[in-house]
């Protein structure tokens, strides 16, 4: 019969528990540097910005950010992912099942992406909201609007209705009826010799 030593319990069941207790963490949520390498409507793939072997494969997250207000997010955008208790899946359209109170930890599964400064930014005026854009930046009154403010670096677009204002290339172009205090302004011609001279108000 071969000798055999029998570990008491004192020493291995610590080792036990630790072990245990590194396998279910490993299964928590986590909150990781990541970087945006490809965009489809508001869901990202990113990349996590962490060194491990094997690699972490890429991941499809939604970002953290409202409906009213949507942030142009390129690839290559930084930020970070944080993760949820439970699947988020039912609220950012990338899975259906509600979740329970007591599921189990989804891990990476239930990550938003959330985009974060840099200390290389260009400096702007603290005491404004700064809004721009990658192409440039549209106000619109709701989704699909007929009411909108559009700036590109070209012109700047004022619309509503059959209506529009655009600035552009030291030019003021006006479409749509011209009221001016309170008097429509209609095409006209002078045909009297004189240059126009005189002439009366706004017709």
């Amino acid at each position: 019969m071969k000798t055999f030593r029998k570990s008491p319990p004192a020493d291995w069941l610590p080792r036990l528990a630790r072990t245990h207790a590194r396998s279910v963490g490993e299964h928590d949520g986590k909150a990781l540097p990541a970087s945006v390498i490809a965009v489809q409507g508001r869901i990202v793939t990113v990349r996590l910005e962490v060194d491990c072997n094997p690699a972490l494969p890429p991941l499809n997250v939604p970002i953290a950010e409202s409906e009213y207000v949507r942030a142009p997010i390129q690839p290559g955008c930084k930020g970070m992912i944080i993760s949820a208790d439970v699947s988020l899946g039912q609220m950012t359209g990338l899975g259906a099942r509600r979740p329970a109170l007591n599921d189990s930890s989804p891990n990476l599964s239930s990550c938003v992406f959330l985009p974060l400064s840099h200390a290389e930014w260009g400096k702007l005026p603290g005491d404004l909201l700064q809004l721009y854009g990658v192409a440039g930046v549209q106000i619109t009154d709701r989704l699909n609007g007929s009411s909108t403010v559009t700036l590109t670096k070209d012109s700047v677009t004022l619309s509503t209705g059959a209506a529009t204002v655009t600035l552009s290339g030291g030019r003021v172009e006006i479409s749509g009826e011209l009221v001016i205090n309170g008097q429509p302004y209609k095409a006209h011609e002078h045909s009297n010799g004189n240059n126009g001279s005189p002439t009366g108000g706004v017709i």
